[in-house]
């Protein structure tokens, strides 16, 4: 009989309880010039303690359809969380965000600074509000793709899904820890007050930066990544909606350097690492969800 190790821990599961040892380590590591370590350590115990007890619940007792749902997507609310703490923790190595160095580089590459020159040639607020919609749907393809996939093809498909997107971020989150640049958006604060104000939608993703962005996270841009693996996902899984899907990575591709959340050069990054940090998440699930046949002896 086949044994597979998933019935046990789910793939998702495990990735963030090593996500959050690794971080947890390098927390304990560096307490002498870190802040406040234990409310970030106690967060910690409380996630690992929470998926601990949705696993042993659901190996002692038979459960209905809501709980395994909240099983399966239960990690992507704490994305935002893990999200805003690559701040505090990106300049363990380098003690200065290294914008500098990326904004000169961008410049001798380009003549200009994109970010900055972007709004100022296209300023009209209907354009703006274009670009703030494809910004803000990146929040809604996050979630709507894995439900959409639950609820077209089933659990496994969302759990793959699911698990591909998490432990992307997870990659990209530590690399913003090692590598920490902030974006043009707190590089050039000032230029921020040029921005067209678009209409509800530029109301909608002002709120989220005020709420839940911070100097982190922009070299390379893992808004660009995720949503061309969202893409790729549907084009494998949900064809009828890449009319949908396709228009959103489009104007997400131009909005994250028209609202200044990134340079030009952490979106081309973006699209070059992508295939790269994909194939990672995806042998690594295949890897963890391996059925492996017990040893039988063979007698001749």
């Amino acid at each position: 009989m086949n044994t597979t190790y998933p019935q046990r821990i789910k793939a998702v599961e495990f990735s963030t309880i090593i996500y959050l040892f690794v971080t947890g380590i390098l927390i304990i590591l560096n307490h002498q010039q870190l802040k406040a370590i234990e409310s970030h350590l106690l967060i910690r115990l409380l996630v690992i303690l929470f998926a601990g007890f949705l696993i042993i619940y659901n190996k002692i007792k038979k459960t209905g359809t809501t709980f395994q749902i909240i099983r399966q997507f239960w990690v992507l609310p704490l994305l935002g969380y893990f999200y805003g703490e690559t701040d505090y923790l990106n300049n363990l190595l380098f003690k200065e965000n290294l914008d500098s160095y990326f904004a000169n580089f961008e410049f001798w590459l380009f003549a200009i600074q994109p970010a900055e020159v972007f709004s100022e040639i296209i300023s009209f607020d209907w354009f703006a509000e274009l670009m703030y919609l494809g910004y803000f749907s990146y929040y809604l393809l996050i979630i709507g793709i894995p439900v959409l996939t639950y609820i077209k093809l089933g659990p496994a498909k969302s759990e793959r899904i699911i698990f591909i997107v998490v432990n992307s971020f997870y990659l990209y989150y530590l690399f913003f820890i090692l590598i920490p640049v902030a974006g043009p958006q707190f590089y050039f604060k000032s230029s921020l007050a040029n921005l067209p104000e678009g209409y509800l939608f530029g109301y909608l993703v002002r709120s989220v930066q005020v709420l839940g962005e911070a100097p982190t996270g922009a070299f390379p841009s893992s808004h660009v990544s995720i949503c061309l693996m969202l893409l790729w996902l549907t084009a494998k899984n949900l064809k009828k909606w890449l009319t949908l899907v396709i228009p959103i990575t489009v104007l997400l591709l131009f909005s994250t350097v028209y609202i200044k959340a990134h340079y030009l050069i952490d979106v081309l990054a973006a699209a070059i690492i992508t295939p790269f940090v994909y194939c990672v998440s995806k042998q690594i699930y295949h890897l963890f969800t391996l059925k492996i046949k017990p040893y039988e002896p063979k007698f001749t």
